[in-house]
């Protein structure tokens, strides 16, 4: 089997004829994010190959639940992560935020500080660790993103030192309003600020009509599964996260 590899990534070729592509990311942690189109069997392997040789360091790929993974199997491919796909009622709640804090849309918050307060949030999600984006980055997947919507992208801030203190994040799609952030700084967890931030956030959409949002949780993040719990979140589904080291 022949590879090539073009502009956008690599052409698996078997006499004469296309049989498979793959290309591939960095992402701001430096973890090697592949996608597989069109491949069939025999492709996977040769194709990741070429792939991690480019890049040298182990690839991930994200595969649903009811995927075949025999084929990822014998390109090398295990699971290493689980996340469960969740659908959370956005019915209004009504908490309140905590005393002391108070919550500002994105637009509001220096683009730096933004992006440092991403970063630190992150070091705690699972499969995140060693987050780190450049300016550019960050701007292209933030402020220029067609799903970006400062009303329901909210920062919450310490009253008392004025410290970034979490972010409940909200993307609008086309098939509907997605979860992508909720969390909370270390020193201000255990106080109901994550509840508070989603309450709100939900009760944005929930008066724009949207009666509910998807996100993905993973399986060790007990702390994030309780809280989507609480609000009636219901498991529609499983992503896994392979690896090939």
């Amino acid at each position: 089997m022949e590879i090539l590899s073009t502009a956008e990534g690599w052409i698996a070729r078997e006499a004469g004829s296309e049989v498979g592509r793959a290309s591939a990311f960095m992402l701001p942690n430096k973890a090697c994010l592949v996608a597989f189109h069109e491949c069939r069997a025999e492709a996977y392997a040769p194709l990741a190959a070429s792939v991690a040789a480019h890049y040298r360091r182990p690839l991930h790929f994200v595969a649903d639940e009811t995927d075949d993974l025999s084929p990822l199997s014998s390109a090398g491919f295990l699971v290493d992560r689980r996340e469960g796909v969740y659908v959370v009622p956005t019915a209004p709640t009504g908490v309140s935020v905590p005393l002391g804090f108070s919550l500002v849309t994105a637009d509001q918050v220096n683009e730096r500080a933004l992006r440092e307060l991403d970063d630190e949030l992150r070091q705690d999600v699972p499969g995140a660790e060693g987050w780190k984006w450049d300016e550019a980055g960050f701007r292209q997947e933030t402020y220029e993103s067609s799903q970006y919507d400062p009303s329901v992208y909210l920062v919450a801030v310490d009253g008392s030192s004025g410290r970034y203190a979490g972010i409940a994040r909200i993307w609008i799609r086309p098939r509907g309003p997605r979860l992508g952030m909720i969390a909370v700084t270390q020193p201000h967890r255990r106080r109901g600020l994550a509840r508070a931030m989603l309450s709100q956030v939900f009760g944005i959409l929930h008066e724009r009509g949207h009666q509910e949002v998807t996100t993905e949780v993973d399986d060790t993040n007990v702390a994030s599964r309780t809280l989507l719990d609480g609000f009636g979140a219901r498991r529609v589904g499983e992503e896994l996260w392979l690896v090939r080291r």
